[in-house]
């Protein structure tokens, strides 16, 4: 059972002005009903806790993005969002129960009474994963007013960009040959995309996690580049840029990420067939050839 009180603060606001100014006092009055100040099984006491009610003091007189006189307020509690809703005309504070993960897509408007989040919720026996929930403001209180359930999760492994096969390391001095520059920096993107680790964690997780493995993270790749799957196994390319007295290089690494890490340093080049049949030089000079499956 929500504890249903509130409490009532009044602050005091001071305005200093710099050091060699002269200093102005304002006092300006404010009054705050935060309903409830808890939930069950929540931290006591969270949202009337003196930074949250300077939070709130901070917003008082902010235009209003949800429902008409309401401003949505997000509180980051080092996990996940938490949600109040300030009433700007009776200065009332109205806290969702719920803590939300944090890449949850939130959507409401200052001409609409309905605030839906798609993602994920937790609270006290009653979670929601990959779900899209609404509530509204009804009677002192977020109440949900629609509930849809284990909405398909959104691939973003898949729209990962595949480098195309044939390739080698030297793709944008043969693409100079015969294109300008620019074409030449259009065509890569799309046929020899290199992806930063940072844009790997964001749209691969799980291949994220796989390249901070030991036997891949002491490499210190600076990008990594992601062919097409060949049969069960998965391939990237990855690279590490040096500079030197004579100018930057860079050192090419095969990894093989699926179904168990391998990793074949290839020097300074490479050059893939149309047939998956890799060729490159040793630290000895020596020719060596990988077929990929």
């Amino acid at each position: 059972m929500k504890k249903q009180f509130g409490i009532l603060i009044f602050l005091s606001l001071f305005v200093i002005t710099g050091c060699n100014a002269k200093s102005v006092e304002k006092d300006t009055v404010l009054k705050l009903k935060v309903e409830p100040c808890s939930f069950d099984y929540d931290i006591e006491n969270y949202y009337c806790k003196a930074d949250k009610l300077d939070l709130y003091s901070k917003n008082v007189g902010n235009k209003a993005n949800f429902n008409k006189n309401y401003t949505i307020i997000k509180i980051n509690d080092g996990k996940y969002y938490r949600i109040v809703a300030l009433n700007q005309k009776d200065l009332k504070v109205y806290p969702l129960k719920y803590q939300i993960d944090y890449k949850s897509k939130f959507d409401y408007s200052v001409n609409n009474d309905s605030l839906c989040v798609t993602g994920d919720f937790y609270a006290y026996r009653d979670d929601y994963s990959h779900s899209k929930l609404c509530f509204k403001v009804i009677n002192g209180s977020f109440v949900k007013t629609n509930i849809s359930e284990n909405l398909p999760k959104i691939n973003k492994e898949s729209n990962l960009k595949k480098i195309l096969i044939p390739n080698a390391s030297n793709y944008f001095l043969k693409c100079l040959k015969s294109n300008s520059e620019s074409k030449c920096e259009k065509l890569s993107d799309l046929e020899n995309h290199v992806y930063s680790l940072n844009d790997v964690k964001n749209m691969s997780p799980e291949i994220y996690t796989i390249l901070s493995q030991n036997k891949i993270n002491h490499l210190n790749l600076d990008g990594v580049k992601f062919m097409p799957d060949i049969g069960g196994s998965q391939f990237v390319i990855g690279e590490k840029y040096h500079d030197t007295d004579n100018g930057s290089t860079t050192l090419f690494y095969l990894i093989k990420i699926k179904p168990k890490i391998e990793v074949y340093n290839l020097g300074e080049s490479y050059a893939i067939d149309g047939k998956y049949n890799l060729s490159y030089k040793d630290s000895a000079g020596n020719n060596k050839n990988i077929k990929l499956n």
